[in-house]
């Protein structure tokens, strides 16, 4: 492969109105150096490179960005096949900084629970899954809202019994933190009165001490462990399902949050076929320097490779949710007691494998619902610096539900990214029915500070968390954007001066998202001879209302230049 050669005194001339790959490995010697794969014409190019921020054309040739222009300069300059896009947007293709990719293809191809938000339809749901498989020794199914149960999340172990007591049944809920079994689950895994709550885990209770059969963090462990395991042909087929349903989306990207060495095959094994259609970059699951996973994490110099696949991430879990008052407070949760939730890792640890992580150039992804989670993490960094300077390991802490005003400059000032799950950040029933009791309005009233973060230099990133909530990016953007429920279900929007900008959420999820994954010398704007990973939309964001571009279509993906995704109508 060499650069692009010149090719005429015609094309020299268009200077000014063509931006051409130089010095990029973009054909090879024997090619025709005018020739394109494929010309975008006629679109909204919204580049997101500062530089050259729009544009209305776009050259590909070998799974690369040849050129980035007006229409009259490409298409006067290259010749090969044109798909006139007659203003439709083309974007780079979206990077998810936080998603359970794995767990989300299991949901599509099992029990769902996602989307439901009233307990009548939820149990139909659950009923018509024993239904469909009525000789399965286990019936598990994912993604029920803690909030069609307020004002605790705390649903009872008797309605599933009602829908089958002769054999376990676990509900895995949407948030990861809590499971919801059947009596016959619990006996399967001798959860009784006298089984005390583990670290780090709660078994709630009735009124007599017997379990209720709601388990929260660590005492979903206590049934896990007896759950049938997952075979690696069954994570497989997940994983191919959810790149489909990311390539639909117009995602070509990951940061996949938790990965332990089954998941790390997985990806591994689909590098190795040719089969992953997304990059990944694994936040290897480290709870101390002992664990055996640690093994995987990669030297980081991995980073400057076009590995589809790179382990040079550790993730930590610094606290638990609010719904299960397992998130870390600065202040205690309301109700008259002094319960302010629970640090995961005690700080002598924390810190230690922080510095450690770090001086190895580890980027370290931080699990971190409450402000005092959120500190911590954030001293944690500093101590990291403090030890071995500045460098450039891109750390981040993800959701930031509640952060204390005066840590909003911190990220700033360690160089810590703040990764939003902006989906959340609208009134719905998790906030008004089982957050607002719990936490007070007036902390309400500060969640998710994505403008405050932003105003005080912080960068923002985007991730979805899915399948805790959607995969789809335009809906978080809507969400970011309008504080407001996309879906127009919800009244009424939470705390509307965090709103940002639409520029500063599309960035979220493509250039800033790239380099928060070191990706930005292959990804994340469309400049020429960065691979051709574009999404094509049905409109142009920018031409819309705000509350329109949760329903904005994808229309077409592309991945290093194929596609991978195109919508059924026929359109470019």
């Amino acid at each position: 492969m060499q650069k692009l050669k010149s090719v005429s005194r015609a094309f020299l001339g268009l200077a000014g109105l063509l931006v051409v790959a130089c010095g990029q490995p973009v054909g090879d010697e024997a090619s025709d150096p005018a020739r394109a794969d494929l010309i975008f014409s006629n679109a909204a190019v919204h580049t997101m490179n500062p530089g050259q921020p729009r544009a209305d054309a776009v050259a590909i040739r070998d799974g690369r960005i040849l050129a980035v222009g007006s229409t009259e300069a490409i298409t006067a300059a290259f010749s090969g096949p044109v798909r006139d896009l007659e203003g439709r947007m083309l974007l780079p293709a979206f990077h998810d900084a936080h998603a359970h990719p794995i767990s989300g293809g299991l949901q599509l191809l099992g029990c769902s629970l996602s989307g439901i938000r009233g307990e009548l339809e939820l149990l139909a749901a659950i009923r018509r899954c024993a239904l469909a498989d009525p000789d399965g020794d286990w019936l598990i199914g994912s993604g029920w809202e803690l909030s069609v149960f307020p004002p605790d999340g705390n649903p009872d172990k008797r309605l599933l019994d009602d829908i089958d007591e002769d054999r376990p049944v676990l509900m895995r809920a949407a948030d990861g933190h809590s499971s919801w079994a059947n009596s016959a689950a619990l006996a399967r895994a001798g959860i009784s009165a006298d089984t005390p709550d583990p670290r780090n885990g709660i078994i709630e209770r009735d009124a007599d001490g017997e379990p209720s059969g709601t388990l929260r963090e660590a005492a979903q462990a206590l049934v896990e462990a007896v759950v049938p395991p997952l075979t690696q042909a069954q994570r497989l087929a997940a994983a191919r399902a959810a790149l489909r349903h990311a390539n639909e989306l117009g995602v070509t990207a990951f940061v996949d949050a938790s990965v332990g060495p089954e998941e790390l095959a997985v990806w591994e094994a689909l590098e190795a076929t040719d089969e992953l259609t997304a990059r990944i970059v694994a936040s290897i699951r480290v709870r101390g320097m002992s664990d055996d996973v640690s093994d995987a994490l990669a030297d980081p110099a991995t980073r400057g490779t076009t590995a589809l696949v790179r382990t040079d991430a550790a993730k930590l879990f610094l606290d638990g949710v609010l719904e299960g008052e397992t998130a870390a407070l600065l202040e205690p949760y309301l109700g008259g007691g002094t319960a302010s939730g629970t640090l995961n890792v005690p700080w002598e640890d924390l810190v230690a494998t922080v510095i450690d992580l770090d001086a190895r150039g580890i980027q370290i992804h931080m699990h971190a619902i409450g402000d005092a989670a959120v500190r911590e993490g954030l001293d944690a960094i500093e101590a990291a610096r403090a030890a071995n300077g500045p460098n450039d390991n891109r750390h981040h802490i993800c959701h930031l539900q509640l952060v204390h005003p005066d840590d909003y400059p911190r990220f700033a000032a360690l160089g810590v990214r703040a990764n939003f799950q902006a989906l959340w950040a609208y009134p719905d029933p998790y906030i008004t029915d089982v957050n607002l009791p719990a936490v007070g309005q007036a902390r309400v009233d500060r969640m998710y500070p994505i403008a405050s973060i932003e105003r005080a230099g912080g960068i923002i990133v985007g991730g979805s968390d899915w399948p805790v909530s959607s995969l789809d990016p335009l809906q978080a953007i809507e969400t970011a954007v309008t504080r407001r429920d996309p879906d127009g279900v919800i009244a009424g929007a939470l705390n509307t001066d965090e709103s940002v900008s639409l520029d500063t959420m599309l960035a979220a999820y493509t250039r800033t998202a790239a380099e928060l994954m070191h990706q930005e010398q292959e990804s994340g704007t469309i400049e020429p001879g960065k691979a051709a990973d574009l999404v094509v939309l049905d409109r142009d964001l920018h031409e819309i209302p705000a509350d329109e571009i949760g329903d904005v279509k994808v229309l077409t993906t592309l991945f290093r230049g194929e596609v991978v995704y195109t919508a059924d109508s026929g359109t470019p």
